[in-house]
């Protein structure tokens, strides 16, 4: 088997992984506060099958980390307290990724010995984790800063930012095919990994 192609291979697990939980903490969240819908539509799980999103897959797969699982549809009006509950729904997913990266590479730095397969399929594990977070806070749609937005700036700040919208995905969307930002995302990415690596001794 190529090598190259097996890296990939063992990249996707990382993936699915990643956008999975991401996914599951969004519906349990929001369930836990209140919220029937998630339950309802059968994404209360961590089954990858229930958030799997071909071209959010593919995308991430593609760019090294920009991409998505299949959007969990929440409900606001079942919270006690909609802004700050709205907040938490959009920010636990992504504090999740992060802490699950942090133990992948963990579990990277203590089994990395035991082969290369091992230590590649860990290391992707804990890196897609990352990557997912570090994406998700660009306020762009569908990550999570844009929910964050809905709820920390003015009404009609907020409504402008809405209308410029797609403009903003397009050009952002434009910039990572042509790897314009690319390089400078995967630094920011590889900062966190060297920064939660230097926390347990790896660096």
């Amino acid at each position: 088997m190529n090598g190259s192609f097996l890296v990939i291979l063992l990249g996707i697990p990382g993936i699915l992984v990643a956008t999975t939980v991401h996914e599951f903490v969004r519906a349990l969240a929001s369930t836990v506060l209140g919220d029937n819908y998630p339950k309802s539509q059968g994404q209360v799980t961590l089954n990858p099958v229930k958030h799997f999103e071909p071209i959010g897959f593919l995308m991430m797969l593609y760019s090294g980390g920009f991409g998505w699982g299949k959007p969990v549809e929440t409900s606001a009006l079942y919270y006690k307290n909609r802004k700050r509950d709205t907040l938490l729904v959009a920010i636990l997913p992504t504090v999740v990724n992060l802490i699950l990266g942090l133990v992948f590479l963990f579990a990277y730095g203590t089994f990395r010995s035991k082969g290369y397969y091992i230590g590649t399929l860990l290391h992707y594990l804990a890196y897609y984790n990352i990557a997912l977070a570090v994406y998700n806070i660009l306020p762009v749609a569908p990550m999570d800063c844009t929910k964050v937005l809905a709820v920390l700036l003015p009404a009609n700040q907020y409504f402008k930012y809405m209308q410029n919208e797609k403009l903003i995905q397009m050009l952002f969307l434009f910039l990572l095919f042509f790897g314009m930002i690319t390089g400078f995302m995967d630094k920011i990415i590889y900062a966190v990994l060297s920064l939660f690596g230097g926390m347990i001794g790896l660096m």
